[in-house]
């Protein structure tokens, strides 16, 4: 009689159901509800973004009226000088510049160049190229000048098809802009790598003591990065992979990914960091536990991504300030309007990059999650989810 009180107790029904919620914790029910919960709280919560950020979305607009996708980089190099002598505080441009941009004629007029130099050899330096007809009417022969005429145009033509030149030359004069790499894999190396990484990669990771192994940052792996001649002209480089949950949806951003015995900060770190006037070396591991920049400290989970403040938009006006690359670009929107903020430049247009499911949104675009990001970095906006959770 005894045993069967004690099946119909309160104690064995409160054990039973501790039981059946410890077990349903882990299933997919229970943790989409607490997906789903999560986002509603991100939702319900208010916070004020940072109004240092602006975005400059390369939309439908733009591409109507500057040409398909991707465009040419003397175009990227023309924004870049505008916002650069506005004044810019940083300038984060989010296109991937992974490959040289060869331009079919620059090809034949290198040829024709390599050919012109061998067929001239009596003709001095100065004769080819710039400047040739000039230096070569000095001399007094009567052939030269046209032979260092046709190299004059030859060389014109190289300077004004050269646009990956052009967008380093950009870059170098502002000395503020910032670029992006992607680690292809997040997955743990079984070997070493195939070849050493450039000094201007070196230059944007982090070094540290060796992580607990049960606190260490994301592994990542073939790394794409800018093109050397763009590369060495960034200000800094940081990475933009994305970490999806198992919804598909993004909520947090890893701030380091751990390559080999280096660490390399997200993009939207080195852009704080940037603004801050602070350098890679500012960028300090807690490991399991947070990331320092400078004296901002951003907690994070035990593999160092951080839960992102997603801001709601107010009175029907998005979060940040967005506005029409083509609209800047033409000078229908002052330039005068960036001065001292962090432009993010960014695609926004349908087909330019697949757009992420965010706990705002189903269809947010890169840039705008970035524009989060940075936002929550220097506010100190983030959540934190505590070790008992």
């Amino acid at each position: 009689m005894k045993k069967l009180d004690f099946w119909k107790s309160d104690a064995f029904l409160g054990v039973a159901l501790a039981i059946m919620i410890f077990v349903a914790a882990y299933g997919d029910l229970v943790q989409s509800l607490e997906r789903k919960a999560y986002d509603l709280g991100v939702r319900a919560a208010s916070r004020v973004p940072s109004d240092k950020i602006a975005v400059i979305a390369i939309d439908e607009q733009s591409i109507a009226n500057i040409g398909r996708w991707p465009w040419p980089r003397d175009v990227h190099a023309k924004m870049t000088d505008i916002l650069a002598a506005a004044n810019a505080k940083v300038i984060a441009n989010g296109t991937f510049f992974f490959e040289p941009q060869l331009d079919p004629g620059l090809v034949y007029i290198n040829k024709l160049l390599d050919l012109y130099a061998k067929s001239t050899p009596q003709l001095p330096v100065s004769l080819v190229g710039p400047g040739a007809a000039s230096a070569a009417a000095s001399t007094g022969e009567s052939a030269v000048p046209d032979l260092a005429q046709f190299g004059t145009l030859l060389g014109e033509a190289e300077q004004a098809l050269n646009t990956d030149r052009k967008l380093a030359d950009s870059f170098k004069r502002a000395g503020n802009v910032l670029l992006p790499m992607m680690f292809q894999q997040l997955t743990e190396p079984q070997g070493n790598p195939d070849k050493s990484l450039p000094d201007f990669l070196i230059k944007n990771s982090v070094t540290a003591k060796p992580a607990p192994e049960d606190a260490l940052p994301l592994p990542g792996l073939l790394p794409l990065y800018p093109i050397p001649a763009l590369g060495a002209q960034a200000a800094a480089i940081g990475h933009l992979n994305a970490w999806n949950d198992v919804d598909g949806a993004v909520r947090t951003e890893p701030l380091l990914i751990r390559h080999y015995d280096r660490y390399f900060p997200s993009l939207s770190v080195m852009i704080a960091m940037r603004s801050l006037n602070l350098t890679a070396t500012d960028v300090k591991p807690g490991f399991g536990e947070s990331v320092q920049v400078g004296k901002l400290r951003i907690r994070t989970d035990p593999a160092l991504r951080m839960y992102t403040f997603f801001y709601s938009d107010h009175d029907n006006r998005p979060a940040f300030s967005i506005d029409s690359f083509f609209d800047v670009y033409s000078g229908k929107i002052p330039a005068a309007k960036y001065r001292d903020k962090i432009v993010l430049i960014g695609p926004t247009a349908a087909g330019l990059g697949a757009s992420q499911v965010t706990p705002i949104s189903p269809a947010t675009p890169p840039v705008l999650t970035m524009a989060h990001a940075v936002s929550s970095i220097l506010g100190e906006h983030f959540f934190v989810v505590p070790t008992w959770g």
